[in-house]
């Protein structure tokens, strides 16, 4: 191995120190908030214990201040017509901005639970000092599934040169065209 030099020893010193330093950072950031959730649930027995044959009172003081930001919080995001809003960089993008908007507050606030994520969110990060959410993007088909029954030629040859579609069984039917096939002789397009 190569001989480092001071400023790479000093590097790799800082480094080192730094990672010793958040991990500490990190246990006394949770036990902050497992004192937190304590005292938003009421629980001061850790700082406060309460003397025998002394009331056993309980202040919410915590959860009362949490519960009453709430409101006010989730004003801020759902008070006007849109959660999210693009906004146009020029007169050519105005069309594009609002289409834009109306697809992502429809998704956040129609195809998804977007007033409890956003409630949960910031309710988590009132109490453990950070609130996360996960994003994802599936990407899936859905196939449905159909059976014709008796269509004309034409209308099966429409169906085999239809894009998207495909054709798992075919049982010509028998018997003159126009007329209905008996039991025996009827199939599936």
């Amino acid at each position: 191995m190569p001989k480092l030099s001071v400023s790479e020893v000093q590097a790799l010193l800082q480094g080192e120190k730094s990672d010793a330093l958040s991990a500490a950072e990190s246990s006394k950031l949770s036990e902050e908030r497992a004192r937190a959730i304590d005292y938003y649930l009421g629980d001061m027995a850790a700082d406060m214990p309460s003397p025998a044959d002394r009331s056993k009172a309980v202040s919410s003081d915590v959860a009362d201040t949490v519960e009453g930001l709430m409101p006010s919080l989730m004003e801020v995001f759902f008070a006007g017509d849109d959660v999210v809003e693009f906004v146009p960089t020029g007169q050519e993008d105005e069309e594009r901005a609002q289409q834009e908007t109306d697809y992502v507050n429809y998704v956040f606030t129609q195809k998804n639970p977007g007033f409890l994520v956003m409630y949960s969110f910031i309710k988590d990060a009132l109490l453990s000092k950070n609130g996360i959410v996960k994003v994802s993007w599936e990407d899936k088909e859905e196939a449905i599934e159909e059976s014709f029954w008796g269509l004309p030629d034409a209308a099966y040859g429409l169906l085999k040169q239809a894009k998207g579609v495909e054709i798992v069984e075919h049982t010509e039917r028998l018997g003159i065209p126009g007329q209905q096939p008996s039991d025996e002789s009827q199939g599936a397009y």
